[in-house]
This record gives C-alpha cells, structure tokens and sequence, in this order.
C-alpha cells in the first residue's frame, strides 16, 4: 500500500533509496567535521600570545566605532557633502543646447 498524498514530501513520505552520492556527501561533510574540530582544538595562537596581541592592537588603536565614524564621515564629505558649483545644479537643463548649426 502506498502512502497517502504526495509521495517525496510531507508527513506521509515514502523513504527514497540511499544512493552513492549520499554517502560521498556524508562522508565529505565528517570530514570537513573533523578538520573543524582539529583545528578548534589546536588553535594557531596560544590564549597568551592572544591575549598580548589584543592588548598591543588597542593600545595602538582607537575605539572601533571611532574608527568607522571616521570612515562613514569620510565617504559621506565624498560623496553627499561633497561642495558643488552652479554648472553642476544646473547641468541637467542643458539637453535642449543645440552645439552645432
């Protein structure tokens, strides 16, 4: 007896068969897993080397959000704040100049 309503997807699914590929794709996933694990546990500095890094990087450096404020300001005075003149304001009103007779 089949199972009642759409047979690949809902409540009342049939099983599908295990394919090759599936197991590739299991077998791929533990191992990206396992290379995770290894190096969560075997971390590239120590806590100390960490922790003298951190405090030399904000000892030379400001706050971080000093230091976006900075850059917002910056792209903001280049683009939206930038100074214009008059022939900028009105530039848009030049297609109807006729420059050859």
């Amino acid at each position: 007896k089949r199972p009642n309503g759409y047979i690949w997807n809902g409540k009342q699914q049939m099983v599908r068969k295990v394919q090759p590929w599936h197991l590739k794709g299991m077998n791929r996933d533990i191992e990206r897993e396992k290379k995770n694990v290894h190096l969560c546990l075997n971390p590239y500095l120590t806590p100390e080397q960490e922790r003298v890094g951190t405090e030399a990087r904000l000892a030379k450096e400001s706050d971080v959000s000093h230091i976006k404020f900075k850059m917002r300001k910056a792209m903001m005075e280049s683009t939206v704040w930038r100074p214009y003149n008059v022939e900028e304001g009105l530039s848009h009103m030049k297609h109807n100049i006729v420059w050859e007779k």
